[in-house]
């Protein structure tokens, strides 16, 4: 099915007589998987608020009737949709819905390439409408290399007799959470995944072995169930386990599933990015406002020493200007406009931020300098993990050097670091990003003198 994007719109203004579309209030997330003739299904999972739905009396309840729209769509042409209703009932109207969540999903298939995620969520009783964008990449899986679908994660895992639009093909209903958010109330992330091409002969079908971890964003382990083998059913498999997550603290974390095929040695990975949120977002804020209320102006020039990389030039001239309460208050709030979702109790730049400062103060500190305060520190801070890095060791000839590379970056640019002084502490001598220290002549240092 084709058709113009602008009149996928238009059918939901056309059906609402109103062209207001309201600011995102619910969750998107989807995993792709390997169809036939190089078609790719994309699962797409919403979880949505109920109480931004209009509830009207029914006979001796409320009931809210809501259509979905939701459609992949590449150069404004809308290549596949699909569309439902449901209807939500209340007994009572005073009935605390805050915090209640109603899963949906449904599934698309479409070629491999780029397209636009759109979804519409239109409120038939207050007229209101939603809409949520993401920008997608199917994949185009190989038909003869180890490989990995996406990771589908979820919050529960129940056996099921009956087949209904969460069951998987296994006998379980998996129930998505589309938000990728687990706390104490959810602690278990269970996850699903499909493994393509084992070299299988059904005389001798062979093993393969399987483990699931979930790291850091760092890449470190912090939790892993034990290697299991697995019996190989054909050329391909499903997995499905999952991990208890109570044990760690607040923050974003990766799910990782690798597969080994015990015949051939071949090895594929595949990652999901989800979170672990132990309290709000208030509380979150009430505790910082408390521990920065102790802090003397020293304390929270230190604390501010690693922010200022991402500070704007605003911010910072009115933290030098500003007496201590108001240096705490413009730390307290540095992160409330930079929060990239705020849909989510998790502000996932100052997860991403703290995790980046603990990895360098840990790997690059020296005797003279915490890690942040390196040249490396700012650099990883400021543009996260390199893509590449090349490393040079020091030799009778050179002294030792790293060139980091970042593909991702203004096209592709290059940090060069040095150690002059031959006492483990590796200078910036060069890059071709913008506004960074530029040496063409940089070999120069790279000589003992």
């Amino acid at each position: 099915m084709k058709c113009n994007k602008l009149f996928l719109s238009f059918c939901c203004g056309i059906l609402l007589c109103v062209n207001q579309i309201f600011a995102v209030e619910f969750d998107v997330d989807f995993a792709v998987f390997r169809s036939a003739d190089e078609i790719d299904i994309v699962e797409i999972y919403l979880l949505i608020p109920r109480n931004i739905f209009k509830f009207a009396p029914s006979e001796d309840k409320y009931k809210s009737n809501v259509l979905i729209r939701v459609a992949l769509v590449q150069n404004d042409t809308v290549v596949v949709m699909d569309e439902w209703t449901f209807v939500d009932v209340l007994s009572d109207t005073l009935e605390d819905i805050s915090r209640q969540r109603i899963p949906e999903i449904t599934s698309l298939q479409a070629q491999a390439g780029k397209y636009d995620l759109v979804v519409f969520i239109a409120d038939l009783v207050s007229i209101k409408q939603y809409k949520k964008e993401k920008h997608i990449v199917l994949p185009k899986y190989s038909n003869s290399k180890l490989q990995l679908s996406d990771i589908h994660l979820a919050s529960q895992l129940k056996k099921t007799q009956q087949k209904h639009k969460f069951s998987k093909y296994f006998g379980y209903d998996m129930i998505p959470i589309a938000s990728s958010i687990f706390s104490v109330q959810n602690p278990m992330v269970y996850a699903f995944c499909e493994v393509y091409n084992f070299k299988y002969d059904e005389n001798l079908p062979g093993i393969y072995k399987v483990h699931y971890s979930i790291t850091d964003l760092n890449g470190n382990e912090v939790k892993a169930l034990d290697w299991m083998t697995r019996n190989k059913p054909g050329d391909s498999s499903v997995e499905v386990n999952g991990i208890n997550i109570v044990s760690l603290s607040s923050g974003l974390y990766n799910f990782k599933i690798d597969i080994v095929d015990d015949e051939t040695g071949d090895k594929a990975s595949a990652t999901k990015r989800f979170y672990v949120l132990k309290e709000s977002g208030m509380e979150r804020l009430i505790k910082e406002v408390a521990y920065l209320s102790e802090l003397s102006k020293e304390e929270l020039d230190e604390k501010w020493g690693p922010m200022k990389y991402i500070a704007t030039e605003v911010e910072k001239r009115r933290y030098k200007k500003s007496d201590i309460e108001g240096k705490r208050q413009i730390i307290a709030h540095f992160w409330d406009k930079r929060d990239t979702d705020f849909t989510t109790e998790v502000n996932e730049a100052k997860e991403e931020f703290d995790q980046k400062l603990a990895y360098v103060n840990e790997n690059f500190q020296t005797t003279y300098s915490k890690g942040w305060a390196t040249d490396m520190g700012r650099v990883l801070i400021i543009y996260g993990i390199p893509s590449e890095i090349e490393r040079f060791p020091s030799s009778l000839e050179k002294k030792p050097y790293q060139i980091w590379h970042y593909y991702e970056v203004e096209g592709g640019v290059q940090f060069i670091f040095i150690d002059k002084t031959g006492f483990g502490m590796m200078e910036l001598v060069h890059s071709t990003a913008r506004n960074e220290l530029q040496d063409y002549n940089w070999q120069r240092w790279v000589m003992p003198s």
